[in-house]
C-alpha cells in the first residue's frame, strides 16, 4: 500500500470533505481517503503509487486545491 499526504484548501464544511473524498476514491487503486476539515490535512491510500498531479486532475473543475 502507498500513502500520499497533502493539504487541501477550499474546504468549508463536511459536505466539501465528502465531495472531495468521493472524487478521490474514483482514482484507480485508491482504497481509502482521510481528510481533516479543520487543518485540510489529507491522506490517500492506494494499491499503486500516486502523484499529486493525479490528485490535482481529480479535483479539476472544483474549488478545492492542493496547498504546496
Amino acid at each position: 500500500m502507498f500513502t500520499l499526504n497533502f493539504r487541501l484548501g477550499g474546504l468549508t464544511c463536511e459536505a466539501c470533505v465528502k465531495l472531495v473524498a468521493k472524487r478521490l476514491q474514483k482514482i484507480t487503486g485508491v482504497t481509502n481517503v482521510i481528510i481533516d476539515l479543520t487543518s485540510g490535512k489529507s491522506s490517500v491510500i492506494s494499491k499503486t503509487e500516486l502523484s499529486l498531479n493525479e490528485i490535482r486532475q481529480s479535483l479539476a473543475e472544483t474549488e478545492y486545491i492542493i496547498i504546496d
